[in-house]
């Protein structure tokens, strides 16, 4: 989630966040690449970190001693991330892994303008005040991040200059149910690509109905991303 968090961010021991034995992890490694839901078991401060070992997939279940592995866990309202080395897995009295004890860890503040990335189909159209209708509304367009105060979406054509207000219609899938929002927004930014072009884009004068929804959506994210809940279907 490094696009999605403030850029400051601070290394600490991993004993200074203090996590609990249950702690929901996520882990990659690279060889084999795959991607895991774990637990903290406990740790020793300069020893190692004891986690669950994995029991979704053949590819996680084939990573090896002393390969490289990163490991995501939630503190708070912080992102925390370090990479580490398996020194050991161990299959008795219960399948668990000996991570190499984290130099340091990364932490980033979850704070209001944090950034998820989203793939959101959404709908763009002028609003009924603007001064002049905006070439190429209504369109569709991608959401391709999103937070409390706005968003980053990227059309095919130009849709307006920075200034210009719009509407966004988006559907967001919250605790497995669709919600359909409606959104004034505000051009802040705008930037040509390849094909089409990318605006940054304020949310204007949030109802408290759509505030609630939209926090909880953004918190849904940032919780799949650090695999604390799966995916919702």
């Amino acid at each position: 989630m490094q696009n999605s968090l403030e850029q400051g961010a601070e290394a600490l021991d991993l004993a200074q966040l203090n996590p609990l034995p249950g702690e929901r992890l996520r882990v990659e490694s690279r060889a084999p690449r795959s991607r895991f839901v774990s637990e903290l078991i406990g740790y020793r401060v300069g020893g190692s970190v004891l986690i669950a070992a994995p029991s979704a997939g053949a590819l996680a279940a084939s990573v090896n001693a002393g390969s490289s592995v990163t490991v995501r866990l939630m503190a708070g309202n912080r992102i925390c991330a370090f990479t580490s080395r398996l020194l050991r897995v161990q299959a008795q009295p219960f399948a668990y892994w000996h991570l190499e004890y984290p130099k340091a860890v990364e932490v980033r503040r979850i704070r209001n303008c944090t950034r998820v990335p989203v793939r959101l189909k959404i709908a763009l159209d002028a609003q009924e005040d603007s001064s002049a209708v905006q070439a190429g509304l209504p369109c569709s367009a991608l959401c391709t991040d999103i937070s409390l105060q706005g968003a980053c979406v990227e059309t095919l054509g130009l849709i307006g200059q920075p200034g210009d207000r719009l509407f966004v219609t988006m559907r967001l899938a919250l605790a497995g149910i669709d919600q359909v929002l409606l959104v004034p927004v505000q051009i802040r930014n705008q930037q040509a690509l390849a094909a089409g072009f990318r605006y940054g884009v304020e949310f204007l004068e949030l109802e408290e109905d759509s505030r609630v929804m939209l926090a909880g959506f953004v918190y849904q994210q940032m919780l799949l991303e650090t695999g604390h809940i799966e995916a919702v279907l």
